[in-house]
């Protein structure tokens, strides 16, 4: 071995280096614009739907909405038909062109929120979150199979960040823009047609936002089409691989059955209170306090921007830290503190005395959870090859769907069986959360072993 000649050198290079390439290779300007896109559509979406939170107490006393039918409409219209969606809009994203599908998605999210506006009774309201739901299942599967593809691995990380933070700003800019939307609709009201002048400003407002999809869809339409793959540094043999042999999506959750079922329970859990606290807090602040969409929206606003910031900076300097010491555990039980703190401070709402005290309690709750959601994408992508990505994550989805749908649906019943106590509400919102928050992190705590085990297989050789 130690004979060998110097012309023999670049064979180890080509065999042993592809992660030495990667921190060398630069994402090309081209890569940078589809992420501004893609964070585009994906802000358009959190818009259309947070703007229904918004605008929930005006449109329950237009149609008579009881507690139970908003959950249902925020956890089955939305949570499970999203779920429902996403794994054939991941299978059309493994197999044809990615930004077709995802134009595709934007139209069909857009043309629901515009029926929204339509609605006379709640079974049209009902339908029309549906197809908002199927619509915006595509964002997930999509997203997290392009960016991969877009950036080699050193910058992937960045790209993810930037991605997830700008989605989550996303939610404060929909509460931001959701209540001056309103307001503005009000003001341009004479300047309309006869025929909307008389109607609701709820209405008005989901009409405006449908438009936004047109150019919205040409802009997914223009971004350049990527190999799949076409980020990452080849490897010997790649392509014969590829050719023959490649795992299928059976075989690779049979052999990590262990991790995504304790990631989708322990996740799944969790998100069955923090899915109520989103969707429940500003609704209970504004039945509680009489707060105006407007007032809603720059106080949601206002607190998902600082909780943002500061969760964001939280994720990525405690990750820094924390995965020298504990390796590729790390990820996952930041992603459970977080959690957990956040189902632990839930408990303070039962002590808030006013909105501006929900406000700043929803700003605290945000830190945490977004410093594990910025940790999130990369388990994610690094869960699968690059021609399974799209499918594993829309499997992942919809094995959580009852999770997502039970939680809204809870804290609706729970309100409704308590309507007697002053602060029913409230108290469904606690007990789900705290419930939840628990019992999913006992089960991350356990998860802990298979999921090292994938990390480290997915990790480049």
């Amino acid at each position: 071995m130690a004979g060998l000649p110097p012309f023999a050198a670049p064979m180890p290079l080509d065999a042993a280096a592809p992660a030495a390439l990667e921190t060398t290779r630069k994402a090309p300007t081209s890569a940078w614009y589809a992420l501004a896109v893609l964070i585009i559509a994906t802000v358009l979406g959190s818009i259309d739907k947070v703007i229904l939170t918004l605008l929930t107490e005006p449109i329950r006393q237009t149609l008579s909405l009881s507690d139970t039918q908003i959950g249902l409409l925020q956890g089955a219209g939305i949570v499970l038909f999203t779920g429902i969606a996403t794994l054939p809009l991941g299978w059309l994203s493994d197999r044809y062109d990615r930004r077709v599908v995802l134009a595709a998605c934007v139209v069909l999210w857009s043309a629901a929120t515009a029926m929204r506006g339509t609605a006379m009774d709640y079974g049209v309201l009902f339908v029309a979150s549906v197809g908002l739901g199927v619509g915006e299942a595509g964002l997930t599967p999509i997203t997290n199979s392009m960016i991969p593809d877009l950036f080699p691995r050193a910058q992937r990380v960045l790209a993810n960040a930037v991605f997830a933070l700008s989605a989550i700003f996303g939610s404060a800019l929909g509460a931001l823009l959701g209540g001056t939307i309103v307001h503005l609709t009000d003001d341009l009201r004479p300047w309309l047609p006869v025929a909307m002048q008389q109607l609701e400003a709820w209405r008005l407002t989901f009409f405006v936002l449908a438009s936004a999809g047109i150019p919205v869809t040409l802009l997914v339409l223009s971004i350049r089409r990527t190999p799949r793959g076409g980020a990452q540094a080849a490897k010997p043999g790649a392509k014969a691989a590829d050719a023959s042999g490649a795992t299928t999506l059976r075989e690779h959750l049979r052999q990590h059955w262990r991790t995504f079922a304790g990631l989708v329970t322990g996740v799944g859990l969790t998100s069955v209170g923090l899915s109520s606290l989103g969707t429940w807090l500003p609704i209970v602040t504004a039945r509680t306090y009489g707060v105006t969409p407007v007032q809603m929206g720059q106080g949601m606003g206002l607190a998902f921007l600082c909780g943002t910031v500061a969760g964001g900076l939280l994720g990525v300097l405690s990750m820094r830290y924390v995965q020298p010491r504990m390796g590729p555990a790390a990820a996952l039980r930041l992603i459970m503190l977080g959690n957990l703190s956040a189902a632990l401070m839930s408990t303070l709402l039962l002590f808030t005395s006013s909105a501006n005290h929900n406000f700043m309690l929803l700003g605290l709750l945000v830190v945490p959870l977004i410093g594990s959601a910025v940790l999130l994408p990369n388990v994610l992508q690094d869960a699968a090859p690059p021609h399974l990505r799209a499918r594993t994550i829309a499997m992942l989805t919809l094995a959580s769907l009852p999770f997502g749908v039970v939680g809204p649906l809870m804290v609706g019943m729970l309100s409704d069986a308590l309507k007697s106590m002053p602060n029913g509400l409230a108290v469904s919102i606690v007990a789900t959360t705290l419930v939840g928050g628990c019992l999913g992190a006992m089960v991350l705590r356990a998860t802990e072993g298979p999921f090292v085990r994938l990390m480290r297989e997915a990790q480049p050789t």
